[in-house]
């Protein structure tokens, strides 16, 4: 398991994508991340904890740290080898 990577909200390049509604994505070292959870600033710990209940789903986990919040992002890539019934988007809850 590898543990979820922080960054910057500055170091990421966001866009907006189609997946059956239009969705948050962001890009960082030619990988491609959909934002599954956003947290105001003073919900830290919450951010992390959510972060790594997804890597032991062994999905690949970004955290983006800005002033106003913590957003939690998976792997596109690696959200292709977990089954569905394990994972369900912040949009579709």
């Amino acid at each position: 398991m590898v543990p979820p990577f922080v960054l910057d909200e500055c170091l990421v390049s966001r866009f907006k994508y189609w997946n059956a509604g239009i969705r948050q994505g962001m890009r960082h070292n030619n990988e491609l991340y959909t934002l599954f959870q956003a947290f105001s600033i003073n919900e830290r710990l919450k951010a992390y904890a959510v972060g790594y209940e997804q890597t032991e789903k062994g999905v690949n986990v970004c955290i983006t740290v800005s002033r106003q919040s913590y957003c939690v992002w998976l792997s596109l890539r690696s959200l292709s080898y977990v089954p569905e019934t394990q994972l369900v988007l912040d949009s579709e809850r």
